[in-house]
């Protein structure tokens, strides 16, 4: 078995990732989040109750520090193109959380669950 290199560490956020986004009939490029990006992002979300069976209670998250986490996720892992916080808070309603979802998905976070909804 060989050995994880710093190199193989590095190299996690260059994995790119093409997604199509319906509203504005576009591809953007996406990469996954680091380790300290992601905690920027949960930052925001804060702690999340959990239901008995220990799945995310949903009735309980906030939704604005929810949106905000995930235009956060948006602008860190767009690679093309390149928007801060508060251009994606100008985008069309629903495409930050989206693109947002499918980072967190491609940073190993979400189940996919949250992302089947159309864009």
């Amino acid at each position: 078995m060989r050995k994880l290199t710093k190199e193989d560490i590095l190299k996690g956020k260059d994995k790119l990732e093409t997604l199509h986004v319906d509203s504005y009939e576009a591809d953007v490029t996406i990469r996954p989040l680091t380790d300290g990006e992601l905690s920027e992002v949960f930052a925001i979300i804060g702690s999340i109750q959990l239901k008995n069976d220990g799945t995310p209670d949903s009735g309980k998250v906030d939704v604005t520090r929810n949106f905000k986490a995930l235009r956060l996720a948006t602008s860190l892992g767009l690679v093309e193109p390149e928007l801060s916080v508060e251009e994606v808070g100008s985008m069309k309603f629903g495409v930050p959380e989206f693109i947002g979802t499918k980072i967190l998905e491609l940073s190993g976070i979400s189940s996919g669950a949250a992302s089947k909804k159309k864009e």
